[in-house]
């Protein structure tokens, strides 16, 4: 049983790092790309509600996650997570 549950993580991690990789836009890229030293460390539900967000369409993501539009009451909770570890990572470069 706990072969299952491993297997299961591993591939929602391994999904959610090809999705955070590769977007359509730089910008979003970049927004994504901002999770990647977050991930093992997230819950299998945090980790569930951000494959969710990203299989969302792209113009949806960037206006969210890029331009600062508000989202869906559904999606705000891990939106704003996923704006502060970007806003945090880009105040660390600077």
């Amino acid at each position: 049983m706990d072969m299952d549950v491993s297997t299961e993580r591993d591939l929602l991690l391994r999904e959610v790092k090809y999705r955070v990789s590769y977007r359509g836009t730089l910008e979003l890229d970049m927004v994504c790309r901002s999770l990647l030293p977050h991930l093992d460390g997230m819950s299998d539900e945090e980790l569930q509600e951000l494959a969710d967000l990203l299989r969302q369409g792209e113009n949806d993501l960037m206006a969210w996650l890029v331009e600062g539009a508000a989202p869906p009451e559904r999606w705000a909770l891990v939106v704003g997570l996923v704006r502060h570890l970007f806003k945090k990572k880009s105040e660390i470069r600077n």
